[in-house]
């Protein structure tokens, strides 16, 4: 089953800042960059994208194959320690 999220970066905050799929899900991030310079980045499925300017957007795909809440955040500067960052649950 396919799961798609799209998540807004902008600064210091992801919207949404949570996405909650089951165990064996392809999971589809769209995500849009909103403000300077931003990048999504889930270090536990090796998902990186682009650093985006404003108002560019990439997709991401992985499949969800552990269980456990995963941090998703933003790597540019100190953007994360500022609060940029979010929760992939898998179940």
């Amino acid at each position: 089953k396919i799961k798609t999220f799209t998540i807004v970066g902008s600064n210091f905050k992801f919207a949404p800042n949570e996405m909650k799929v089951n165990k064996g899900d392809t999971v589809k991030v769209i995500f849009k960059s909103e403000g300077k310079l931003h990048d999504f980045n889930i270090d536990e499925f090796k998902v990186k994208t682009a650093q985006l300017e404003e108002d560019k957007s990439e997709e991401v795909t992985f499949v969800a194959d552990k269980t456990g809440t995963f941090e998703f955040y933003c790597s540019i500067g100190e953007h994360r320690e500022m609060g940029m960052k979010g929760n992939l649950i898998v179940q």
